[in-house]
């Protein structure tokens, strides 16, 4: 038998389930913009990281083929698509010092959506 005057409060009412989340929507929302700069961060780093991976092929493939015609060449090389689909070209190619018996400097750009993503320097022996 119940008892008059006597509440039951075991559990939450749907009033303090409302209010929850509401507090919990207002909480998402203020986090929102630090997770979409987050995702915009990491899309770039992907790029950065692809472009020096594909400059540091450009280089091997130069200490591969240490001749003064391939390193004229390399700035008319292709273009390579990281994984976001974004461009990525050599620049910027410049050798200084290229002779038989010489040690060339081989500086190498790879730019992206309109900025320069990589750069380095290189030492080539030419035999």
């Amino acid at each position: 038998m119940r008892v008059r005057g006597r509440c039951d409060t075991a559990g939450f009412s749907l009033v303090e389930v409302i209010i929850a989340m509401f507090l919990l929507g207002i909480v998402a929302v203020a986090i929102l913009p630090a997770l979409w700069q987050g995702i915009i961060a990491s899309s770039q780093q992907s790029s950065t990281a692809t472009a020096t991976r594909y400059m540091n092929s450009v280089i091997d493939d130069a200490r591969a083929t240490p001749t003064c015609p391939y390193l004229e060449s390399i700035a008319s090389l292709p273009a390579v698509t990281d994984g976001r689909g974004v461009l990525l070209s050599t620049s910027t190619s410049s050798v200084i010092g290229c002779a038989a018996g010489a040690t060339a400097t081989l500086t190498v750009t790879i730019v992206g959506e309109g900025r320069t993503l990589a750069t380095s320097t290189a030492l080539i022996y030419i035999p």
